[in-house]
C-alpha cells in the first residue's frame, strides 16, 4: 500500500508539471528522484505496448468497481457484454465464439452445452490481470472469433502478508422475505449432498433394462427405495454472507534464490428469490396473430455456495530461471426450486386449466487445474526466452435427483397430478408430463502441454516468437431418467394426494404407482441417449515476426498451423456405442494473422489488423445426441453434418495516451463470417433446438474508450483533495445480419441428423442471437490515500438481443434494453502496524427490471432487485 500511495502522488505531481501548473523549482530528495525517473516510463495501460488490439483489467481496475467476479468484471470492458450472469459475450458474439484460458492454458468447462467456462465461478481474489484480446495473434488458438479472455492469476509476493476479509448483506427481493425449499443434505451448505440425492444403492447396479425386467413385488420395492422428498414448503431466506482470507509467504535464500508461496481460499453463500410474470404463445398465422397458452407466476429460490481455492508455489533459481506450480479448485453448488402456478391450455389460456408445475434441482460445478510452468532467459543468445507449461485439468458437473412434477385442476374442482395416463398430459403446454427424477454427470478433462520461444534481434528491433501446444479433452456424460405414473384403476382420490403422500409405503404396497427406467426408452423414441463420450486433439505450431520497420511504424506478421481430430458417440437403448451416433472429423487450419501500429504524432498511435480464424463445432454440437439444457430446459438435438465456419476479421483503433494516466481510443471493426454455425428448431419435434450452417454473416461496430483524472484542485485552485476523481466511459456500436438459406434453399435442403429438417424461418435474414446493439458503461470514480478512502458510482447499459430464435410464424424471443448502476464505498483506517478496510457497495440501486419479449408481447419479466453488502478486511 506504501507503495501504491507513493506511485500515486508521484503520478499526481506528474501530471500536474504537464500542465504547467507546479512551480519549476521544487526541491525533490534524491530517493524520490528514481521513483520520478522510473514514472517517467509509465505505460499507463498495457495495450499500448503490445501489437494487437487489446483492453486489460489489473488488480486496481478491479479495486474500483463492485464487483466480486470475472465475469461480472469483464462486463465493464467496451464491447463486453454479461449474460446470464455468467457468460462474456465479446463484440456481441456468443460464447461459442470467445475462448477463455488461464494463464495462456485452456481449463475445462462444467457446463454441458459450451466448452466456455462460467465466469461467474472465478473469483476476482485469485487474479492478478484479465486480458481481453480482440484481434487475433498466432499465439493463441485459432478457435478465435470474437476474442479471448486470458485470466492471469496471481503470483509470487514480494513481501509477506495475510488478508481476511468476511462480507454480510442481502437482497431487497429475498432477504426476510419467504423462499421455497425441500428437505435436503447435511452438508447442503458447504456445497456437497451428503448422498441424501444419490440412486438408491440397490438400483445403482442395475442397467436400465435390467430394471424394467423387474416384475413385481420386486419392482415396487425399487420404487418405494427412493427418498420421499418431493413436498415444498416455504421459509425465511437468509442473508448473503463470505470470507476469504489470503496468505503472502516470501523466503529469500542467502544463495540468492527465492521461494514465495500465495494462497487463498474464499466461501460465499448466496440467496436469491425471483418471481417472473410468464407467458408463452401460438402464433396463428402470416398475420401475426397469436394466441396465449401459458399465463404462469413463476417462482424460483435459488442457493448458490461458491468454494474456492488457490495455491502458487514460485522459486526463482536465479534471474534468469524460474519455476512455478500453480493450483486451482473452483466449486459452485446450487440448489434451486422452481414453481410455476397459474394457467395453462393447448389453444387458449383464457379457457385454461390451473396448474402447478415444480422442479427441484441440485447441481454441483467443480474446475480443477494443476500447471507447472518455467520461464528462461538464455543472456549468451540475445536474452531469447523460453516459456514452457505443463496442464492437467478437469470439470465436472453432477445433478443428482432433478425432481420434476405438474398437478393440474381436474374436473371435480382437485388438483390432480398429471401423468401419462392423465387426460391433462395431452391438454397443457409447458408442464412436466410426469413426476420425474433424472440423473446426470458430466466428466471434462484436459492436458495441454506447449512451449513458447521469444528470441530480440537488433535487425529492426525485431522479436522473432515461435511456439507449440498440444491439447486433448476429453467428456463423458451419463444420464439416467426414472418416470414415476399411477396404475389404471387406480382409486381416483391417490391423485389428489400430497407428493408425500402419493409416494407412500402404501401406494406402492397397494400397486396404485408405477415406475420406470425411462433412460433407454427416451433414447429409442425421441433419441435422447442416455450416455455420450466425445474427444478433441488440437496440435498447434506458430510463428511470428514483430519488427519496428520504420522509427514509427511497427509491423506484426504472424501464422498458425492446426490440425484438429474431433470423435463423437452417443449411445443408449437399441443404438449400440461406435454404431450410428458416431462421427469422426479431421481439420487442418493454417490462419494468418497481421497487424501495424503507426504512431504518427507522440503518445498517438494507428492500428491495423487482419487475421483468419475458425469457429469450430462443439463436442456436443457434432453428435446425434439430444440433451436438455440445464439453464434454459430446453432440449438440443446435436447435428452430424456440421462443419466449422470461418472467420475473416478487419480491426482500425485510433489511440491517444495524454496526461499522466489518461488515454482515448476509437475503434472500428468488421467481421465476414463464412457457414456460420446457427440454430434452428426442428419441425414436427416441439421445442427442440438444433444447429446448423447459415450461409453468411457479417458483423460490424464502433468503439469508444476514455479514461480522464479529473484535476479539480489543480485547475480551480481547490483543496487537492479534489485532485481524487476521475471518470471512465467505454460506448460500443454493433450491428450484424445473418443470411441463413441462399439463394433457392428452403429449409428442406439442409441436413440434419436422423433425416429430419428445421422447421420453416420466422425470417431468411436476422441480427445474430445474443448481439445488442449498443453497449457502454461510464465509472466515476474518487480515490484519495491520504484519507484512505475509495467510492466510485458505475453506470452499465446493454442493448436489446435476441436470446433465443423463432420460427415460422413466431418471431424472435429478444431482451429488452436494460440499466444498471452500482455504487462502491471503501474506507481504509490504521490498526497498530496493520490496516483495516470497510467496504460497502450496492448493486441495481434503481431497481431496474428484466424484460423478454416475443412479438411485442411479455414473454418473461422480474424484478431482481437491489442486492447490497457491507464487508471487513484487515492487512497483517
Amino acid at each position: 500500500m506504501k507503495r501504491n500511495r507513493l506511485a500515486a502522488a508521484v503520478t499526481s505531481v506528474l501530471a500536474g508539471l504537464s500542465a504547467g501548473t507546479v512551480a519549476q523549482d521544487i526541491d525533490v530528495p534524491s530517493p524520490q528522484i528514481e521513483e520520478v525517473f522510473v514514472l517517467g516510463e509509465f505505460i499507463p495501460d498495457e495495450k499500448r505496448d503490445t501489437s494487437e488490439i487489446s483492453n486489460v483489467v489489473g488488480e486496481e481496475d478491479m479495486n474500483i468497481v463492485p464487483e466480486t467476479t470475472v465475469g461480472a468484471t469483464l462486463a465493464r470492458v467496451s464491447g463486453l457484454s454479461l449474460v446470464g450472469g455468467k457468460y462474456v459475450y465479446v463484440r456481441g458474439l456468443g460464447e461459442r465464439y470467445s475462448s477463455t484460458l488461464l494463464n495462456r492454458s485452456r481449463i475445462s468447462s462444467p457446463v454441458p452445452f459450451q466448452k466456455t467456462v462460467p465466469l461467474d465461478i472465478v473469483p476476482n481474489n485469485i487474479v492478478k490481470s484479465l486480458l481481453v484480446q480482440k484481434t487475433y495473434s498466432a499465439q493463441y488458438p485459432g478457435d478465435f472469433s470474437g476474442g479471448v479472455v486470458d485470466i492471469r492469476t496471481k503470483t509470487i509476493p514480494d513481501e509477506d502478508y495475510l488478508t481476511a476479509k468476511l462480507r454480510i448483506g442481502g437482497n431487497s427481493e429475498t432477504t426476510g422475505g419467504d423462499g421455497i425449499f425441500y428437505r435436503g443434505g447435511e452438508n447442503d451448505n458447504w456445497g456437497w449432498d451428503d448422498g441424501t440425492r444419490k440412486i438408491p444403492k440397490n438400483i445403482q447396479g442395475l442397467t436400465s433394462e435390467e430394471f424394467e425386467d423387474v416384475d413385481y413385488p420386486a419392482k415396487s420395492n425399487l420404487g418405494a427405495s427412493f427418498y420421499n422428498n418431493w413436498d415444498i414448503y416455504e421459509k425465511d431466506m437468509k442473508p448473503i454472507y463470505s470470507g476469504d482470507l489470503e496468505l503472502g509467504k516470501r523466503f529469500d535464500l542467502d544463495n540468492g534464490q527465492a521461494i514465495g508461496i500465495l494462497a487463498n481460499v474464499k466461501y460465499t453463500n448466496i440467496w436469491n428469490n425471483t418471481i417472473k410474470d410468464l407467458a408463452r404463445y401460438e402464433f396463428t398465422g402470416v398475420d401475426g396473430g397469436s394466441n396465449q397458452t401459458v399465463d404462469y407466476t413463476r417462482w424460483i429460490t435459488k442457493q448458490t455456495v461458491n468454494l474456492s481455492g488457490f495455491l502458487n508455489v514460485g522459486w526463482e533459481i536465479n534471474q534468469d530461471n524460474s519455476l512455478s506450480v500453480t493450483a486451482l479448485n473452483l466449486r459452485q453448488s446450487e440448489d434451486e426450486v422452481q414453481q410455476d402456478r397459474g394457467f395453462s391450455s393447448e389453444d387458449d389460456v383464457t379457457d385454461g386449466t390451473f396448474v402447478e408445475s415444480y422442479r427441484l434441482q441440485w447441481t454441483e460445478n467443480e474446475i480443477i487445474s494443476y500447471s507447472l510452468n518455467g520461464e528462461h532467459y538464455f543472456s549468451g543468445l540475445n536474452d531469447m526466452l523460453l516459456e514452457w507449461r505443463v496442464v492437467d485439468g478437469s470439470g465436472s458437473r453432477e445433478a443428482p435427483d432433478t425432481r420434476t412434477y405438474t398437478y393440474a385442476e381436474d374436473n371435480s374442482g382437485n388438483m390432480a397430478v398429471v401423468h401419462p395416463g392423465s387426460q391433462a398430459a395431452g391438454d397443457l403446454r409447458d408442464v412436466y408430463q410426469a413426476p420425474d427424477r433424472n440423473y446426470s454427470k458430466l466428466d471434462d478433462t484436459i492436458e495441454e502441454y506447449g512451449f513458447d520461444i521469444e528470441l530480440p534481434l537488433d535487425f529492426l528491433d525485431s522479436v522473432i516468437k515461435a511456439g507449440y501446444s498440444t491439447y486433448e479433452r476429453t467428456r463423458e456424460s451419463e444420464d439416467r431418467l426414472f418416470r414415476f405414473e399411477l396404475q389404471p384403476g387406480t382409486p381416483q382420490y391417490v391423485a389428489w394426494q400430497t407428493p408425500r403422500q402419493l409416494f407412500s409405503n402404501d401406494n406402492w404396497i397397494d400397486q396404485y404407482l408405477a415406475v420406470r427406467d425411462f433412460s433407454a426408452g427416451q433414447a429409442n423414441a425421441s433419441g435422447i441417449f442416455p450416455f455420450a463420450e466425445s474427444s478433441e486433439e488440437v496440435e498447434g505450431f506458430y510463428g511470428s515476426w514483430d519488427a519496428q520497420i520504420l522509427s514509427t511504424v511497427r509491423l506484426q506478421l504472424g501464422v498458425r498451423d492446426e490440425q484438429t481430430d474431433i470423435v463423437a458417440d452417443a449411445w443408449g437403448g437399441n443404438t449400440d456405442p461406435g454404431t450410428e451416433n458416431l462421427v469422426e472429423r479431421s481439420y487442418s487450419d493454417t490462419l494468418p494473422a497481421v497487424s501495424m501500429t503507426w504512431e504518427f504524432v507522440e503518445n498517438m498511435q494507428l492500428r491495423f489488423a487482419w487475421s483468419e480464424t475458425v469457429n469450430r463445432p462443439s463436442l456436443l454440437e457434432i453428435t446425434g445426441s439430444t440433451l436438455r439444457n440445464p439453464e434454459d430446459q430446453n432440449l438440443y438435438r446435436g447435428n452430424v453434418f456440421l462443419e466449422p465456419a470461418d472467420v475473416e476479421n478487419y480491426d482500425a483503433r485510433w489511440e491517444w495516451y495524454f496526461g499522466s494516466a489518461d488515454e482515448m481510443s476509437l475503434g472500428v471493426f468488421y467481421k465476414e463470417f463464412t457457414d456460420p454455425i446457427e440454430i434452428a428448431k426442428i419441425q414436427a419435434q416441439g421445442d427442440i433446438f438444433t444447429w446448423f450452417n447459415a450461409e453468411e454473416a457479417e458483423l460490424e461496430g464502433v468503439e469508444f474508450d476514455i479514461r480522464k483524472d479529473l484535476y479539480f484542485a489543480t485547475w480551480f485552485d481547490l483543496d487537492p483533495v479534489w485532485d481524487g476523481f476521475r471518470i471512465q466511459a467505454n460506448v460500443s456500436w454493433i450491428d450484424s445480419e445473418v443470411t441463413l438459406l441462399g439463394d433457392g434453399e428452403t429449409a428442406a435442403d439442409i441436413p440434419l441428423t436422423g433425416g429430419r429438417q428445421i422447421a420453416p424461418l420466422f425470417s431468411n435474414e436476422r441480427q445474430m442471437t445474443g448481439q445488442s446493439d449498443v453497449l457502454g458503461n461510464l465509472l466515476f470514480v474518487f480515490e484519495d490515500y491520504d484519507l484512505g478512502i475509495t467510492t466510485s458510482l458505475a453506470y452499465n447499459y446493454t442493448g436489446e438481443r435476441i436470446v433465443l430464435v423463432g420460427e415460422n410464424n413466431a418471431p424472435d424471443i429478444i431482451e429488452e434494453a436494460r440499466r444498471r448502476v452500482d455504487l462502491l464505498f471503501k474506507y481504509e483506517l490504521p490498526w497498530g502496524n496493520d490496516t483495516l478496510e470497510f467496504e460497502a457497495k450496492a448493486a441495481n440501486i434503481l431497481d431496474s427490471e428484466v424484460e423478454l419479449t416475443q412479438g411485442g408481447q411479455l414473454y418473461e419479466r422480474w424484478d431482481p432487485g437491489v442486492t447490497y453488502s457491507f464487508g471487513l478486511k484487515a492487512r497483517f
